[in-house]
């Protein structure tokens, strides 16, 4: 029996879509800006368990983009504010928190019974998403991420055995978290074209600061797209494009 909630979801899904949603699990590294909206989607579209993590509580800058951030979330865990959020929507849902974010030593619990990875790790915290390829990669998971671009975004999905992180950023197979604690996801990988307005010099700035300027439509594109690929993947409708391809939408120069 399809929950009343589902209802207008028939029609574009079938019954039998949005049973296999139900007993589907996404595990989401980054509950902020692409993961809160990611989670929210996903929860409207019918997935039935979400496992959650993000070390990190909500500020005040948080607000202009963040799928939970509002004055009264202020000082609380992302996990718990975002998993009462979600709560709302659809009280029935599974969620598994994971409030001092995916390191190694909790990395494999943190994919267990995940069908889909999505990398909505900080740029900042760039060795536990190199942690979370990896282990999604040895699982046979695919991972997908999304980048808000200003008005725009790019999402980026990597296949278990296709390009992998590595690869796709050109740094050493070997390398290890420690050794990556420097690295940032670098902006042009994830696309080729960014904003006229994020010049090297200014991309450079940004990342020495640990102050990326963003805006709240590109992090609710960025979602939308990464969600509705991830969703075709999961009903078998169609294949993503892996990496070194990847989507862009960009509405400005």
């Amino acid at each position: 029996m399809i929950k009343e909630q589902f209802i207008r979801n028939l029609g574009i899904m079938s019954e039998a879509d949005i049973e296999l949603l139900q007993r589907s699990a996404i595990a989401i590294a980054g509950c902020g800006c692409i993961g809160g909206f990611s989670a929210e989607l996903l929860v409207r579209m019918g997935i039935g368990k979400l496992m959650l993590a993000d070390p990190d509580t909500f500020d005040v800058s948080n607000i202009n983009r963040q799928c939970a951030a509002t004055h009264l979330t202020v000082g609380q865990s992302k996990v718990e504010a975002l998993s009462q959020h979600l709560l709302t929507i659809n009280p029935d849902l599974e969620i598994i928190g994971f409030p001092e974010g995916v390191h190694a030593d909790n990395v494999d619990r943190f994919v267990h019974g995940a069908d889909y990875v999505i990398d909505a790790v900080d740029y900042f915290a760039f060795p536990a998403s190199l942690i979370l390829h990896r282990t999604a990669r040895a699982k046979g998971l695919y991972v997908t991420t999304a980048a808000a671009l200003g008005f725009g975004t790019s999402v980026l999905t990597f296949a278990p055995d296709g390009m992998n992180l590595e690869q796709y950023i050109g740094i050493p197979q070997q390398i290890t978290p420690e050794q990556a604690q420097e690295l940032t996801f670098p902006a042009a990988s994830y696309s080729k074209q960014l904003p006229s307005y994020a010049t090297e010099d200014k991309v450079a700035e940004w990342l020495g600061s640990r102050s990326i300027p963003t805006i709240s439509v590109g992090q609710a594109l960025g979602p939308g797209v990464l969600v509705s690929r991830l969703i075709l993947h999961l009903l078998g409708r169609k294949q993503p494009p892996v990496v070194p391809d990847y989507y862009q939408l960009q509405f400005e120069d």
